[in-house]
């Protein structure tokens, strides 16, 4: 599936280091727990590792997601480390012109994630809180990531959004009632105008 989705969405490949089972914070990284894997450069998370040898024998100190890209902020030392809310996960998406990140987003702000596809608009997360903003990356080709903490039980849908390229995030008022509203299946034909052809 994630060939097949890397063929269909094109672009340049990079290889980056991936946590398939996740890492934990205090974990060593080695040869079992981290792999090189192919990742489109457009999609790759600020400060992706891109050589294992990088970071071999280093120690996580922010806890990553499983089949999550390695980046700095797995490694960073506490005084720079992102405060994780409790019971949250952090993550870096990457920024692309599709992702919709609102310029206005800052740190504390809570973003809506839908993944947006041919057959509808589904909502992934109603309450993706922005940790760190967009900023310049070192991997060649990428845009930039923002930082979000997400619940864990969303966080396989917003990655597997995010890698498909189908990720679109929200600024909700704080007075709207229910996000899940904005669900639905995308028309397949567009009803004419009265007098009109089909």
């Amino acid at each position: 599936m994630r060939a097949e989705a890397l063929e269909r969405y094109g672009g340049e490949v990079v290889s980056l280091v991936v946590a398939p089972e996740g890492l934990e914070a205090g974990e060593v990284v080695d040869g079992r727990n981290a792999i090189e894997r192919d990742w489109l450069a457009d999609l790759a998370p600020d400060g992706a590792v891109v050589d294992l040898e990088d970071v071999m024998g280093d120690e996580v100190t922010i806890p990553a997601a499983a089949g999550a890209p390695l980046t700095a902020l797995n490694f960073r030392d506490s005084e720079d480390a992102v405060e994780v809310p409790s019971g949250r996960v952090a993550l870096s998406l990457p920024v692309s012109e599709s992702l919709g990140l609102p310029p206005s987003a800052a740190a504390g702000t809570v973003l809506a994630a839908y993944r947006v596809s041919d057959t509808g608009v589904s909502l992934v997360s109603a309450d993706l809180q922005v940790l760190r903003t967009a900023s310049e990356t070192s991997v060649v080709g990428a845009r930039g990531s923002v930082t979000v903490a997400a619940s864990p039980g969303a966080v396989a849908s917003v990655l597997s959004a995010s890698a498909e390229g189908t990720l679109r995030l929200a600024l909700p008022a704080d007075d709207v009632p229910d996000l899940s509203e904005g669900s639905g299946v995308a028309p397949t034909e567009v009803m004419p105008e009265e007098g009109g052809q089909p």
